[in-house]
């Protein structure tokens, strides 16, 4: 899997995904913050079988990802062998971890999405 084919094509997928979903207009620009209680719930809601799970983590990474980047002032990267996800702490610290196996503990364990990204950004 090319890592920066998947950092590349997180925003496109989320303007593609979301308007089928419901969840945005087509056409109207992405609101993440204002998406993160209702993507939440959708996520929530959907019953994931093992072939789908591979989709659902990846659009949920890329929301994990580009929605720390909108509100957070996040960076993404590939480092190594996996994606990470850089949040500015204070002092020059950051705090880094991967979106998308944030988003495969989310999806298995039924998580909320919009509480973790209101505790990852605090």
């Amino acid at each position: 899997m090319d890592l920066y084919k998947v950092l590349e094509e997180a925003r496109p997928m989320l303007d593609a995904v979301l308007p089928q979903t419901g969840l945005q207009a087509p056409g109207e620009p992405l609101d993440l913050e204002a998406l993160r209680v209702p993507f939440s719930q959708w996520v929530q809601a959907q019953v994931v079988e093992p072939g789908d799970l591979g989709f659902f983590v990846g659009l949920v990474g890329a929301f994990i990802s580009q929605y720390l980047v909108d509100v957070a002032d996040a960076s993404v990267m590939v480092d190594g062998e996996r994606i990470s996800v850089c949040m500015p702490l204070q002092a020059g610290l950051e705090r880094r971890f991967d979106p998308y196996a944030a988003a495969s503990s989310l999806i298995m364990k039924k998580g909320s999405v919009a509480d973790f990204l209101v505790n990852v950004s605090a």
